[in-house]
């Protein structure tokens, strides 16, 4: 899977949960793994990166989209990941911004998130 295939997926009304288990999973099978080998931390960071490509790309070619907003809502309530937060806020207007705004200074220092703030 790629970046552009899972946006078109996310758009089609996957989550970013589905997506990262898709992704995970295919890492495994290409790996020729079998399943009592994988651990929770088999192909994590790997997850991880893709995921986060994922959000910016969908914070750039996909700001403003409802569907795209709603995906990454539901994806930052699950993660740390910045690039989700900050595609999230910076792209998206959604329903209870300020407490996210307000969560995610919590997560990440003043100068990564002082373009969040509207005027």
């Amino acid at each position: 899977m790629d970046v552009s295939t899972a946006a078109d997926d996310v758009l089609l009304g996957a989550s970013l949960r589905q997506i990262a288990a898709e992704y995970r999973d295919e890492l495994i099978d290409g790996f020729g793994f079998r399943r009592d080998e994988v651990t929770p931390e088999t192909f994590r960071a790997e997850t991880g990166t893709f995921m986060r490509r994922l959000a910016r790309h969908l914070g750039e070619r996909h700001a403003g989209d409802p569907r795209a907003g709603h995906a990454l809502r539901e994806w930052v309530m699950l993660t740390d990941h910045y690039e989700a937060w900050d595609a999230l806020l910076s792209g998206f207007e959604i329903d209870g911004r300020d407490a996210l705004v307000r969560r995610g200074k919590v997560l990440f220092p003043g100068p990564l998130t002082a373009h969040w703030e509207r005027d």
